[in-house]
């Protein structure tokens, strides 16, 4: 496939299709690497605040917000009381309560901002992230962190592209930390799903049949 170059309109030589084998290795790749890396302890202690709340909120912009929706989607097809934040029919928090936030940089002004009423209102906040001295890192109860610590190995088209000066990004704008997150919650409903003694077929229970 030709690409042409936005600025010259000129033939770029680039294999588009290798572009996305390249791609999918280094998301598989920095998978393992996070995976490898969380810390146990963390994962613990965010269960149980879970499981121990009275109510469960979640939230996070852009792309983040959708991986929030879905973790709060999977939470209620557990049996746990769910809402997300900025939704028109989402109630009040209140002591008891716990917020999850999900957030790469730790520093989303809005979820920020959220972040520091939950602290007024003495609600606890867990937040998901790559960065724990964020702003949202420093404020929160839990801080659970997603950060591949490691270089992923790459594929050898891909180290020589970067050998010759091509230091493109293969995951632009948060993308990385995204399907991470989303990766990881969904692996955590896991957890939390033999924590809660239920099963697929309890899930199914729960799914909506408004679709």
């Amino acid at each position: 496939m030709e690409v042409k170059s936005p600025r010259t309109d000129a033939p770029i030589n680039v294999n588009t299709n290798q572009v996305v084998t390249d791609t999918m290795i280094s998301i598989a790749d920095s998978l393992i690497n996070i995976a490898d890396s969380i810390d146990a302890s963390n994962l613990d202690e965010f269960a149980s605040m879970l499981t121990s709340a009275n109510r469960i909120f979640v939230m996070g912009a852009g792309r983040s917000g959708l991986v929030a929706k879905s973790f709060a989607m999977r939470l209620m097809h557990i049996g746990f009381q769910v809402y997300v934040v900025g939704e028109i029919i989402t109630p009040a928090v209140t002591a008891g309560d716990v917020v999850v936030a999900i957030s790469g940089s730790g520093n989303t002004r809005t979820i920020s901002e959220f972040g520091e009423i939950c602290k007024k209102l003495n609600v606890k906040l867990v937040t998901v992230t790559t960065n724990k001295d964020s702003a949202l890192g420093r404020m929160s109860d839990l801080v659970v962190i997603l950060d591949n610590k490691q270089k992923p190995v790459q594929s050898k088209e891909y180290m020589e592209r970067q050998l010759r000066g091509n230091h493109k990004s293969l995951t632009p704008l948060g993308t990385l930390f995204e399907l991470t997150a989303a990766v990881f919650l969904d692996a955590f409903i896991a957890k939390m799903m033999v924590i809660k003694g239920v099963d697929e077929s309890f899930l199914k229970q729960r799914h909506t049949v408004l679709e």
